[in-house]
C-alpha cells in the first residue's frame, strides 16, 4: 500500500500515462528475470524438438501473415468483452435481459477467445528481446488474471449470481495489460520490421575485392551506412541485409549451412539466395541484392524490375 500511495503522489509528476506505467514496470527486476528464463526455456525447448513443433511454431509466429499473428487474436479477445461490458451497462440501465444475455455471450467468447491469443503470445514471448522482457512478463501474467476474473465471472452469471463486478475487474487488468502491449510495440519495437534496406542503389556499386571472398566464406560489408552480409555460395555471390528483421541480430555471426543463415539471437533463419524466411521468429524477410563480380570487384545494386537475384 505504502509503494502504491507512492506512486499515486509522483504521478501528478508525469505528463503521461504510459511513462507511469512504466515507472511501475520499473519496480519488478524479478519479474524481468523471471520473464528471461522462463522464454529461454520455451525457445530451447522448441528447437530441440522435432521439425513439426517449429512448423508449429512458425505458423504461430505469423511467418505466412507477414506480421505477428497474435495481435489479430486480441482484437478478437478484447473487443467481444469490451463489446459484452457496454451490452452489460446496458442491460442494468434498461433492466434488459436480452442485453445482459448478450453481455454474458460476449464474455464467454472473449475468454475462449484468450485461448489461441494467450499460445500465439507464448510463442512470441519465448523469443521476446531481453530489454522487452520485463514488460512482456508482466503483460502476460496480467492477462492470466483477466482471463481468471472472467472465468468467475462466467461461472456465477451461470449461477445466477450477477458476476459482471468481475467482468467490469477483468476488463480493467485487460486494459492495463493491452497498455503494456501496446508499449512492446510502439517502445520496444517487438514485431516491426529491424532490417535495413537501402534505396536508391540501381546502379552496379563495387563494395568488395572478389579475392577477399573465397567461396563458402562470408562477410559483412556496409554499403551507405546500412549492413550487407554476402556469402559466396558454390556458384555465385549472394546479399542479403546483415540486420536480421526479427530484432536486429548481427547475421554475420550467424551459422551459415546449405545457403542459409541463422540469426545469432533467436535463431530465425534465412535464405541467403532471396532473404525468404526459412523459420521464425521473424515474419519479415531480409532486404537482398543482385550482385556480379566484374574486374576483381564484387558489386551489388537492388533487384530490377524483372531479373531473378
Amino acid at each position: 500500500m505504502a509503494f502504491l500511495k507512492k506512486m499515486l503522489l509522483n504521478s501528478a509528476s508525469v505528463s503521461r500515462l504510459d511513462d507511469f506505467v512504466e515507472q511501475l514496470i520499473d519496480k519488478t527486476p524479478k519479474v524481468g528475470k523471471w520473464g528471461v528464463k522462463t522464454s529461454h526455456a520455451i525457445h530451447k525447448k522448441v528447437l530441440k524438438e522435432d521439425a513439426g513443433v517449429r512448423k508449429i511454431a512458425d505458423f504461430l509466429h505469423g511467418i505466412w501473415l507477414g506480421h505477428p499473428l497474435h495481435p489479430v487474436f486480441t482484437d478478437i479477445t478484447i473487443g467481444a468483452l469490451i463489446i459484452g461490458a457496454i451490452f452489460d451497462v446496458k442491460g442494468e440501465i434498461e433492466d434488459s435481459e436480452k442485453y445482459k444475455w448478450a453481455g454474458g455471450r460476449l464474455q464467454e467468447i472473449g475468454t475462449i477467445a484468450a485461448l489461441p491469443t494467450a499460445v500465439s503470445g507464448l510463442t512470441d514471448f519465448s523469443t521476446v528481446p531481453k530489454p522487452a522482457a520485463k514488460t512482456a512478463s508482466l503483460h502476460g501474467l496480467l492477462n492470466i488474471a483477466g482471463v481468471a476474473l472472467n472465468t468467475a465471472s462466467i461461472i456465477q452469471r451461470r449461477k445466477g449470481k450477477g458476476g459482471r463486478s468481475l467482468s467490469v475487474a477483468a476488463l480493467g487488468v485487460t486494459a492495463v495489460s493491452a497498455l503494456m502491449g501496446g508499449m512492446l510495440v510502439y517502445k520496444h519495437k517487438v514485431g516491426t520490421d529491424h532490417s535495413q534496406k537501402i534505396s536508391k542503389l540501381n546502379e552496379w556499386t563495387p563494395v568488395l575485392d572478389a579475392d577477399e571472398l573465397p567461396v563458402e566464406s562470408s562477410k559483412k560489408v556496409d554499403i551507405k551506412g546500412k549492413g550487407v552480409l554476402l556469402y559466396h555460395g558454390d556458384e555465385r555471390v549472394f546479399a542479403v541485409g546483415s540486420v536480421c528483421s526479427h530484432a536486429g541480430g548481427p547475421l554475420e555471426n550467424g551459422e551459415i549451412k546449405d545457403e542459409c543463415v541463422t540469426c545469432p539471437w533467436h535463431d530465425s533463419v534465412f535464405n541467403l539466395k532471396d532473404g525468404r524466411i526459412m523459420h521464425g521468429p521473424a515474419t519479415r524477410p531480409q532486404p537482398n541484392y543482385q550482385t556480379r563480380i566484374y574486374e576483381g570487384k564484387i558489386e551489388v545494386r537492388l533487384p530490377q524490375n524483372g531479373t531473378k537475384t
